[in-house]
């Protein structure tokens, strides 16, 4: 006969039942997520997460910045011919050199850089200019582009004229034009020319005078090596100018009765340097020889202005530092 169970026996068999239940779960769950419950809730045989070291901020040594050339005058006894120069770094701007800066003398042609910055202000460059008997110059006499009457052409055509091969004939033709919209009852010419001063004035040349848009000699036409370096500096701001003095040459389509093109070069010898820009020769009996030249030198764009020397191209490779021309070939 069965003896029934003690209440003894059957608490034992109860914990025994919930301890199996228990660990099926835990095994269940520990297979699902991979985490021990008993290790997690007791730390036995667990293992710590691993906890990424930060690798350290590679330290960069500071930049060494390359030291800028140095700006350094140039001695007052240079030996240079010109009686009238100067040297004028752009930026910053400084003057390196000076002799008789604030001398008047004859600009010759390095006139027509105002007369260039005085068309701009009254003229588009696409507009026709046709070109009158008047305006025609004698090429064995004067430096010409090669105008003829009837001729048309732009007005920015008729400046590459002017400033590459200092045609009297292009500045004719474009004061002639200029002058003539301008108030006033004296010729279209002097019209031009008290348009001339008044930009001469605008740009601090205080101490020049033009009386015709050429730079031939005229009585009262004077400028100075300081007013010529900031009408260069004038001229090197405008976009429509800045090509076309650093062209050696050019070719200009001319309209009208005679069509043809014309190929120009530039006066200024000087283009065939390195680093060299611009600007304008010139030359006539009272003013010598003068230059105006647009120079990029380590320290930074530089303006050279030359006058009445007696070798104007020397003169600036003294004043730049430039190097001497290669000798000519032997003929």
């Amino acid at each position: 006969m069965r003896q029934p169970l003690r209440p003894r026996s059957l608490l034992v068999g109860g914990f025994l039942l919930l301890l199996s239940l228990v660990l099926a779960t835990a095994t269940a769950f520990a297979y699902v997520t991979g985490i021990d419950p008993i290790a997690a809730a007791t730390g036995w045989g667990s293992t710590p997460p691993a906890v990424a070291t930060p690798e350290p901020t590679p330290v960069l040594p500071a930049p060494t910045p390359t030291p800028a050339p140095l700006l350094t005058p140039l001695p007052a006894d240079l030996p240079i011919s010109a009686e009238g120069a100067l040297l004028l770094q752009l930026e910053p701007e400084t003057v390196l050199f000076e002799r008789n800066a604030d001398t008047p003398l004859p600009p010759a042609s390095t006139a027509k850089i105002v007369t260039a910055l005085t068309v701009l202000r009254h003229a588009g460059l696409e507009e026709l200019v046709t070109v009158q008997p008047e305006d025609v110059v004698d090429p064995a006499l004067e430096s010409s582009m090669g105008l003829q009457a009837g001729d048309v052409l732009t007005v920015h055509d008729l400046l590459v004229g002017l400033l590459l091969p200092s045609g009297n004939d292009a500045a004719k033709a474009l004061s002639r034009t200029v002058g003539a919209r301008l108030p006033g009852e004296a010729p279209p010419v002097a019209r031009f020319a008290a348009a001339m001063n008044a930009v001469a004035a605008d740009l601090g040349m205080a101490h020049s005078h033009f009386v015709e848009p050429s730079g031939n000699d005229a009585e009262g036409q004077v400028v100075t090596a300081r007013d010529m370096a900031a009408a260069a500096r004038a001229l090197l701001r405008e976009p429509a100018l800045l090509p076309i003095v650093a062209m050696p040459r050019a070719e200009v389509r001319v309209g009208g009765p005679q069509a043809r093109v014309l190929r120009l070069e530039n006066t200024n010898e000087l283009l065939a340097t390195e680093g060299v820009f611009g600007i304008k020769t010139g030359t006539t009996e009272q003013a010598g020889q003068c230059l105006v030249v647009a120079y990029r030198a380590a320290t930074g764009p530089q303006i050279a202005v030359i006058l009445r020397s007696q070798d104007r191209y020397t003169d600036a490779r003294t004043l730049l530092g430039l190097p001497a021309p290669p000798p000519s070939p032997p003929a």
